[in-house]
């Protein structure tokens, strides 16, 4: 019975929409992060965050970060040079790099190219001539590489007194002493993983967790309504084997449901191994690359990047497997196509709601469910109490209607 069950699940023509919905999504969503990130300002970071991690490892030690300033001031001495050498630059009386990027950011026009005035074309001309100058032979900005240095030196320096770091309004005291242990006596502020990563690669499974609740919706429940359109239950029902025909469905559902999760978790998680972010799957979640505006991109956890994504795996499981028992209770509960649609609907938006809540910044202080409730761990907790919760309507469903069927 458990083979017939799980074979009427996998309809031809439902995997065949499945499929085409796949595509779809993933040329909407989740090719994001292997065809367009990083980009803009994000992209000179991250080459940073490359080269580093080729030259030094997994972290930066004292001497490195000394190296690094080194290669600053180089990088600033080669543009002051440029800058006192350029004609347009003599003429605004701008004799090093500092006064340039002073003067740029004060004159730089505001307003689109279309809406300027002739004296603000001439400024944007004459910012564009000395800019052209500051190109290095690689057909990269010095500007470019200059400010990350900056923004990145900056972000080093916060961590030179973990007193002054930590004394911060969005930590707690309890917060502190955990952070004070992550980021200063194990040093976990010196691990090389680029700024937002995490966040990235956490959207990119929320985006499989929200494919997995459409596709759940589309092959799991239906079959189960169309047995008890065509009376295929009550046929069952009589015969001695068939008598466990409700609990044989759950397990077959929930099977399927946990080899679907399997294959869409597996496929569209391997393709991060043809990215760059490999190489950061050794390092640590935290990082001077944190953004200063961004002081709850931290974790209590001295766990590898590599580890952290296995732990966003189970998540994704537990919600995709309580979603799937939920799934089950409603095939169960109605009896008509229509009705089990009017079901699914809200249903599946407040999952993708919860699984948005549960993953976004998993594991990090700026977890939504961890600021409400100061709990650690507690998107674990979340995840496993949602999957009881879900897995027991349908068991109860199940156990009710067998006491039912006995009694009639």
């Amino acid at each position: 019975m458990f083979t017939v069950e799980l074979k009427k699940l996998f309809q031809p023509i439902l995997l065949l929409v499945a499929l085409l919905i796949t595509i779809v999504f993933y040329n909407q969503e989740l090719n994001f992060i292997h065809k367009f990130w990083p980009n803009g300002g994000m992209i000179p970071i991250y080459d940073k965050a490359s080269d580093w991690q080729s030259r030094f490892g997994q972290t930066l030690e004292d001497e490195e970060i000394a190296e690094i300033k080194a290669e600053y001031i180089t990088f600033i001495k080669q543009a002051d040079k440029i800058v006192s050498e350029n004609s347009i630059a003599k003429q605004l009386q701008l004799g090093n790099y500092a006064e340039f990027e002073s003067w740029y950011q004060e004159n730089l026009p505001v307003v689109a190219i279309n809406e300027m005035n002739e004296e603000e074309k001439e400024i944007v001309k004459q910012i564009d001539a000395i800019q052209q100058d500051l190109i290095d032979d690689t057909g990269h900005s010095m500007m470019d590489k200059i400010d990350v240095l900056q923004n990145l030196h900056s972000s080093m320096k916060q961590f030179d007194s973990s007193d002054m770091f930590l004394n911060n309004e969005h930590y707690t005291e309890k917060e502190r002493e955990r952070l004070s242990d992550t980021l200063f006596m194990e040093e976990g502020w010196r691990n090389i993983l680029p700024s937002y990563l995490s966040s990235t690669v956490i959207g990119y499974f929320e985006s499989i967790l929200i494919l997995l609740i459409f596709l759940l919706s589309l092959l799991i429940p239906s079959v189960f309504v169309k047995d008890r359109l065509l009376g295929l239950q009550k046929i069952q029902w009589s015969s001695r084997h068939g008598r466990k025909i409700l609990w044989t469905q759950f397990v077959s559902g929930m099977t399927a449901s946990f080899l679907l999760i399997t294959c869409v978790v597996g496929f569209f998680g391997s393709l991060l191994y043809f990215t760059n972010f490999t190489q950061y799957f050794s390092n640590g979640l935290n990082s001077f690359f944190i953004d200063n505006e961004e002081p709850l991109l931290l974790s209590f956890y001295q766990w590898t990047f590599a580890q952290w994504l296995v732990k966003v795996v189970l998540l994704v499981y537990l919600i995709g497997m309580a979603y799937s028992g939920i799934l089950l209770f409603l095939s169960q509960t109605s009896q008509h196509y229509l009705a089990l649609l009017m079901k699914i609907i809200p249903v599946g938006f407040v999952f993708i709601v919860i699984a948005n809540r549960v993953l976004k910044d998993a594991f990090y202080l700026k977890n939504d469910f961890y600021q409400w409730t100061k709990i650690p761990m507690i998107e674990l907790y979340a995840g496993i109490l949602l999957l009881v919760i879900c897995i027991s309507l349908p068991i109860i469903f199940c156990i009710r209607q067998q006491n039912k069927d006995l009694l009639d």
